[in-house]
């Protein structure tokens, strides 16, 4: 090759790339058939929504999260994302669910000034205490197919 024909196999790779990335990144809010791929997903997941408010809040969810995913197999990643069960909801959403993850502001809402030594004494105390009455401890929560919920029985 020529160095002139080098310089245009570059411009050439380059924009051929450009205009991949480019149709990649377009506006899946825009796309009329993402209600009707909504709708499918729906279906595939069993998905019912209690009112029309709510199933519009989840199709922008779902718009949002098909961006990411899309825009991220776009990329070059050596793994490859898809629309799974978990599509609707948002990431806080998902940590709350399937985490035990709580927000700071609602983590803090019960939470008392602390508790102080003072005036307390050894024959105040209780002979034993089962933690999971007093609510600090949870049940063994459900870790999907990750299975490390079976170590802490």
């Amino acid at each position: 090759l020529t160095m002139a024909s080098y310089h245009w196999v570059v411009l050439v790779l380059a924009c051929t790339c450009a205009l991949s990335g480019a149709l990649a990144a377009r506006d899946l809010a825009d796309d009329p058939s993402m209600a009707a791929r909504h709708e499918q997903w729906m279906g595939k997941y069993g998905r019912v929504y209690s009112d029309a408010p709510e199933k519009a809040r989840r199709l922008e969810v779902f718009k949002a999260n098909v961006a990411f995913i899309e825009s991220t197999n776009a990329g070059n990643s050596k793994f490859w994302l898809e629309a799974n069960q978990f599509a609707d909801i948002t990431e806080d959403e998902f940590r709350a669910i399937h985490t035990g993850y709580k927000p700071a502001a609602a983590a803090d809402k019960g939470r008392s000034t602390g508790f102080r030594y003072a005036n307390a004494s050894l024959d105040d105390l209780p002979a034993s205490v089962d933690w999971r009455t007093n609510g600090a401890v949870t049940p063994v929560k459900d870790q999907g197919q990750c299975g490390t919920h079976y170590a802490l029985r």
